[in-house]
Parts: structure tokens; C-alpha cells; sequence
């Protein structure tokens, strides 16, 4: 009688190696899918934390009102645009239809300010729009990997400038026609963005 024929032992070394250098190609598969899925929700996300802060600067922009808040010290009155390259905040502005389902006891003007602080954009508002020395305000980080920023306004004249009021102005309520903003990123360069403001 014959006997069963068997694998030999460099056959089963064979498929041994075979298996093993399938197993490492898998793995390296599955490693680098794992790598690029996390590049691409890392990367989503990023697009998301722009979208958010352009969203945000659009609706600003678009509602901006034209009214005037009071010097927190003094008399006098705080334009409802207000650029100034001497001031700590890039610009400052009094923002209206902010809603107020609640019913809280303040108006439906938000005073807005933004400024750049190592590298992030950092929106500012108070609860009141004709603030004091003792209410602080409420900031949110908008933006972060920023390299540069700048906002030019469109006069009247269809002039861009870029500070504001413009030069020879003394209506405190005078708003541009548009706002122009350009943000320099470290990973996605130069945006530039143009937003028009009601009425």
C-alpha cells in the first residue's frame, strides 16, 4: 500500500514566506490608509475652521450698523466702523441684528472687535453696546495659523482705504460700501475675500 503523500518542509517554508510578505503588504495597506484618512480629517477640519472664521467675518460685515458708541471714558463717540493702525484691535465695529431669543435685557447692536494675537484671529463683543471700563468681553478664537491680515474699506468715492473712517470724514455713522479682507495662512497661503455691506 502507498502512503498518503505529504507537504515537504520546504514547501510549507515556502508558503510560510508568502503569507508573511502578504501580511506585511496588508499592513503597510492598512497603515497608510490609516495615514492618508487621517490627513484627509485633518485637512477637513482645517477647511472647516476657515469657512467658520470667513462666515463669521461675512456676517459681521453684512450687518454692520451704523451706530456710534460712547467713549468708555469721556464724551465722546466711537465711530460704528473704527480702523485705526495705532489701536491694539484690527478693526472694531457695532454689528446689528444680533438675536436675542431669550429676552435678555440688552439691544439686538453688538459691539465687535478683532485683533491678532500670536497667530490667531480672536473675535471680541460685549453684551452692551456703549461699554464701560468694568464689562469685559466675551472672545472667541476664530482663526489660527495666521501669518498676516489686512482689511481695506471702499469709500464712497470707490476708493479702497485702509483705515476708517476716511481721511476727512466727521460722520461717525459713515459706513464703507464694502469691506475687503486678506488673510495670509502658513499652510494655505493667501485668501482673499471681498464683503459688501447692507444698505
Amino acid at each position: 500500500m502507498r502512503r498518503g503523500a505529504g507537504f515537504t518542509l520546504l514547501e510549507i517554508l515556502v508558503a510560510m514566506a508568502i503569507l508573511a510578505i502578504m501580511g506585511v503588504m496588508a499592513y503597510r495597506g492598512v497603515a497608510e490608509a490609516r495615514i492618508a484618512s487621517e490627513a484627509a480629517r485633518s485637512h477637513l477640519d482645517r477647511l472647516r475652521e476657515v469657512q467658520r472664521a470667513f462666515t463669521v467675518l461675512a456676517g459681521d460685515f453684512r450687518d454692520l450698523a451704523p451706530r456710534p458708541v460712547r467713549e468708555p471714558i469721556g464724551d465722546g463717540y466711537r465711530p460704528a466702523l473704527l480702523r485705526d493702525a495705532n489701536a491694539a484691535s484690527l478693526v472694531e465695529l457695532s454689528r446689528g441684528g444680533w438675536p436675542n431669543g431669550a429676552g435678555l435685557p440688552r439691544g439686538t447692536v453688538q459691539r465687535v472687535s478683532y485683533r491678532l494675537e500670536e497667530g490667531v484671529l480672536v473675535r471680541a463683543h460685549r453684551n452692551v453696546t456703549d461699554p464701560t471700563l468694568a464689562s469685559e468681553p466675551a472672545e472667541r478664537r476664530l482663526l489660527t495659523g495666521i501669518s498676516g491680515i489686512e482689511f481695506r474699506y471702499l469709500d464712497p468715492g470707490r476708493e479702497w482705504v485702509s483705515s476708517w473712517p476716511p481721511p476727512g470724514s466727521s460722520d461717525p455713522r459713515q459706513r464703507p460700501l464694502a469691506v475687503e479682507v486678506v488673510i495670509t495662512l502658513d499652510d494655505y497661503g493667501e485668501i482673499r475675500r471681498v464683503f459688501e455691506v447692507a444698505g
